[in-house]
């Protein structure tokens, strides 16, 4: 068993100039896909398709990924050094998906306002980062073998994900008899938490106990937990910009790009939100009535 006889407080500092341009190249790329996605849209449309009234609702899956972004208080990984191995927020990509319904308003020879209902699988997990890393240089002893130059590191992930219902507000910049063009969404969402877990790597590079050559022998360990005091619901904002494409009377793709803004906390003893910017598209089938 190798006991670690000391720990000093190695600090990496958190750069967070580095997270924000990340952030913003991932925000760029989405914006420039969703473009893409509505020029393409706008090309095909010209001169094909003649819409027709549609009296009804459209229903189908939808699915993206998210750009998650941790914002925390400062707080230990090891629970057994809670001054060396700190954390505090972090980023990463995750996945959602589920079933969309859309219900035209008002006059339907132009349609121009929506209500948008969806129940989504929403995965928040992400990385955090360390603030403290590593420790280098740490002694540690096995067999009254000493060896000097030995050195911890540490890396904390979380597993987070909700069952959501989101309903929203959609209004489209054009009319028509089916749903076309730019518009804009907002709405509320309510999220039922399905996992939350701490998942924690330590590798240890310690003495390997022989006398003649104390090198360094690396250990790994690794565990998850559940994160006890994670709240059990979820209650976040939801805006996006969408682009409805028609390509045929009944089946309707929308690309989608938004921002997710969380008004209740994933942890409250870490002070712990989970935000996103999030990107995919639907395709809907117009229902008739």
């Amino acid at each position: 068993m190798l006991e670690i006889s000391s720990f000093p407080h190695t600090f990496e500092v958190f750069n967070h100039s580095e997270l924000k341009k990340t952030m913003r190249n991932r925000l760029f790329l989405l914006l420039t896909a969703f473009a893409f996605l509505a020029l393409a849209g706008r090309a095909s449309a010209q001169g094909v398709l003649t819409p027709q009234v549609q009296v009804g609702f459209l229903a189908g899956p939808i699915g993206g990924i998210n750009l998650v972004a941790y914002n925390s208080a400062q707080f230990p990984i090891l629970n057994s050094e809670p001054s060396c191995f700190l954390a505090q927020n972090g980023s990463d990509v995750a996945a959602w998906g589920g079933l969309s319904l859309e219900f035209p308003l008002g006059n339907a020879n132009a349609l121009q306002n929506f209500i948008v209902g969806e129940v989504l699988y929403d995965s928040k997990s992400s990385k955090f980062t360390n603030l403290t890393a590593s420790a280098a240089n740490t002694p540690t002893k096995e067999n009254g073998v000493v060896y000097n130059q030995s050195g911890v590191t540490t890396a904390l992930t979380a597993n987070v994900a909700y069952l959501e219902v989101n309903l929203a507000y959609k209004y489209n910049f054009t009319p028509g008899p089916s749903p076309v063009g730019p518009g804009i969404q907002i709405g509320p969402t309510i999220g039922i938490k399905m996992n939350a877990t701490f998942n924690k790597t330590v590798t240890v590079t310690a003495t390997n106990g022989n006398p003649a050559n104390p090198g360094p022998a690396t250990q790994t360990v690794t565990s998850s937990t559940a994160v006890a005091t994670a709240q059990s619901l979820r209650i976040a904002l939801r805006g996006a910009a969408t682009y409805d494409i028609s390509f045929s009377n009944d089946w309707i793709a929308t690309p989608i790009v938004g921002y997710d803004f969380p008004l209740t906390k994933v942890d409250a003893p870490e002070n712990w939100r989970a935000s996103s910017l999030f990107g995919g598209i639907a395709i809907r089938y117009f229902i008739h009535g």
